[in-house]
C-alpha cells in the first residue's frame, strides 16, 4: 500500500481575504482529490475561520492570546508554536502563504529538515522594506521551492536569486453556475478591500462620469489594514450625485450572488499579485475592465476578448471601455462567454493537483 502523505498549509489567518480563500480551497481540494491528510496551521492572532472547510481538514491554532505589548514575547511564542506543531506533525511537505510571513515560517522551521514550499501572493513590485527583503534573500533559497502566481513574479524572483526551483501556478477559481443574460441586472461590480491601492475613489468618479442613470455600482469589501475609507467613499458618492446608485455592501460570505447578478466587473487596483477577484469575475461570465497593473490582470484578461486592460490611472480610456460594455449588448454578451471559457484551466481540482504535485513530488 502506498504511503499516505501528510501536508500542512501555513497562513497567518483564515479570516476574509483573497489568500485565505485560496488556502481554504486548496485544503479542501487536496483532501478530496488526493490520498493525503491535510492540516492548516493558522498561527496569527486572528482566530476566525471565514471560509468553509471540509470536516477532515484540521485547523491548528495557538491557544494563547497575542498581546501587542510587549509584541516580541507574543512573536516568540508564535514562533515556538509553529515549530512545535510542525515537528509534531511529521509532515511530508509544508506550503506557506504570505510574502511578509514566509520568512517567519522559515525561521520557525530552521533545522527541522522540512520540505517547505513558499508562495508570495502580492505584486513583485511591492517594497517590503529592508529587513523583510534581506530575510527573503537569506531564507528563501533554503526552501525546497517557490510557487509564483505569474511569469512576471518568477522572472523577478530569478533575477533576485530567491530560488531556482520555481513553478508558475495561478490561484484556483471556483466554477460558477451559468447565468442567463436576462437574469442579470444593470450592475457594475467591484470586489476588494477598501484600501488605498484599490483606488475605489477613482472607480466611483469614473462611474459618475459615465452618466449611466440606469446602472448601479456595487462595491463588495470593507475597511482593512487600519485604513478607514468607507466613510470617505460614501461622502464622495454624495458629492458626485450618485449616492443612490453606489452601494458599498461591506464584506460578504456569499460573493457569488453578486457575481451572478452583475453584468460588468470593474477593477482599479494599482498593485496586485494575481487578483483573485478578477479571475472569479471572469469565471462568472463577467467581462472585466481593469487597470493593467503589475502583475496579474494581463495574465487573466485578454484585451478586447474577455475584457479590457487600461494603463494605470488612464481613466479616460477606462470610462470609454466601460461605456462600450454598458451600451453594446452584443459585445458584452460575446465577451461574457469568452470570459467564462478563459477560466477553464483555473478550476480548483486542476490547480490543487498542480500545487500538490509540486509540494510532495516523490516524497
Amino acid at each position: 500500500m502506498a504511503k499516505k502523505n501528510r501536508v500542512a498549509l501555513l497562513i497567518p489567518s483564515l479570516k476574509v481575504g483573497g489568500s485565505e480563500r485560496v488556502m481554504s480551497i486548496l485544503a479542501n481540494e487536496i483532501l478530496a482529490g488526493h490520498d493525503a491528510d491535510v492540516d492548516i496551521i493558522a498561527y496569527g492572532p486572528d482566530r476566525e475561520v471565514f471560509y468553509p472547510l471540509h470536516e477532515d481538514v484540521r485547523v491548528l491554532q495557538p491557544e494563547f492570546d497575542f498581546h501587542g505589548a510587549p509584541r516580541i514575547l507574543s512573536t516568540l511564542r508564535t514562533l515556538a508554536f509553529v515549530r512545535k506543531t510542525v515537528k509534531a506533525g511529521r509532515y511530508d511537505a509544508l506550503l506557506s502563504f504570505g510574502e511578509r510571513w514566509n520568512s517567519f515560517v522559515m525561521l520557525a522551521c530552521a533545522g527541522l529538515g522540512q520540505r517547505i514550499i513558499l508562495s508570495d501572493q502580492s505584486s513583485p513590485q511591492v517594497d517590503l522594506g529592508w529587513v523583510q527583503s534581506r530575510l527573503r534573500h537569506l531564507l528563501y533559497p533554503r526552501a525546497y521551492g517557490l510557487i509564483a502566481q505569474t511569469s512576471q513574479y518568477r522572472d523577478m524572483a530569478l533575477k533576485k536569486k530567491f530560488h531556482t526551483n520555481i513553478e508558475v501556478i495561478p490561484n484556483p477559481v471556483l466554477e460558477r453556475p451559468r447565468v442567463q443574460e436576462e437574469d442579470r441586472k444593470n450592475v457594475i461590480l467591484s470586489v476588494g478591500r477598501l484600501i488605498s491601492t484599490k483606488h475605489h475613489d477613482r472607480l466611483i468618479s469614473n462611474f459618475a462620469a459615465l452618466g449611466a442613470d440606469d446602472w448601479e455600482l456595487v462595491i463588495v469589501g470593507d475597511d482593512s489594514q487600519r485604513q478607514e475609507h468607507r466613510g470617505r467613499l460614501e461622502k464622495l458618492a454624495g458629492q458626485l450625485g450618485v449616492a443612490e446608485r453606489v452601494h458599498l455592501v461591506g464584506a460578504q460570505s456569499n460573493v457569488q450572488r453578486y457575481y451572478g447578478s452583475a453584468r460588468v466587473f470593474a477593477f482599479t487596483s494599482s498593485s496586485e499579485g494575481l487578483p483573485n477577484v478578477v479571475a472569479e469575475a471572469l469565471a462568472a461570465g463577467l467581462p472585466v475592465v481593469s487597470y493593467d497593473c503589475v502583475a496579474g490582470p494581463s495574465d487573466l484578461v485578454r484585451h478586447d476578448y474577455s475584457g479590457y486592460l487600461v494603463d494605470v490611472f488612464d481613466d479616460e480610456q477606462f470610462c470609454q471601455h466601460l461605456q462600450v460594455l454598458l451600451t453594446d449588448n452584443d459585445k458584452r454578451i460575446s465577451m461574457s462567454a469568452n470570459a467564462r471559457e478563459s477560466m477553464a484551466g483555473f478550476l480548483p481540482d486542476k490547480i490543487a493537483t498542480r500545487f500538490y504535485r509540486f509540494m510532495v513530488g516523490d516524497a
